[in-house]
């Protein structure tokens, strides 16, 4: 519903979007339910995972501002960012208003099945894995001093 889906993006049975912008080249498995949310291009979100977009804890929401830092949203809802080139395991949960950087991989383990805090390519779960030079950093940061955020 009121969604935008990119070319070559793959949606089995019972994923539900809301408001959600998936790019292109991506696939979201079954029983997968993401609400405002933005998904990159060529990113993998496994069955069952659920981006939330309310704060179930009666506390404002506060939402990566263009300086990197935390500022109140003064929403009361608001969706996830998932980067390009991502993979994320089945059964995560994600809180409202969490950025997960691009060329992150994510294994849903019990250390790890909410995400309650933004995700940096630095914290990816591949750099523990013996093949982790299989995985190469497509998107890194571009860092420019004059360039303005909203």
């Amino acid at each position: 519903m009121l969604s935008v889906i990119g070319d070559g993006t793959f949606l089995p049975f019972r994923a539900a979007l809301f408001m959600t912008t998936i790019m292109e080249n991506s696939m979201i498995a079954q029983n997968t339910c993401l609400q405002m949310c933005v998904v990159g291009r060529n990113t993998f979100i496994g069955a069952g995972s659920t981006f939330t977009d309310y704060n179930l804890v009666p506390a404002p929401i506060r939402a990566l501002d263009g300086k990197d830092g935390l500022s109140l949203s003064n929403r009361p809802v608001i969706g996830s960012a998932v980067g390009h080139n991502c993979r994320l395991g089945a059964g995560l949960i994600v809180y409202p208003a969490r950025t997960i950087e691009s060329d992150v991989v994510l294994a849903a383990s019990k250390d790890r099945r909410v995400i309650d805090k933004n995700i940096r390519y630095e914290d990816s779960d591949h750099h523990k894995f013996k093949s982790a030079n299989l995985h190469k950093r497509l998107y890194p940061p571009i860092k420019d001093d004059n360039l303005e955020s909203w």
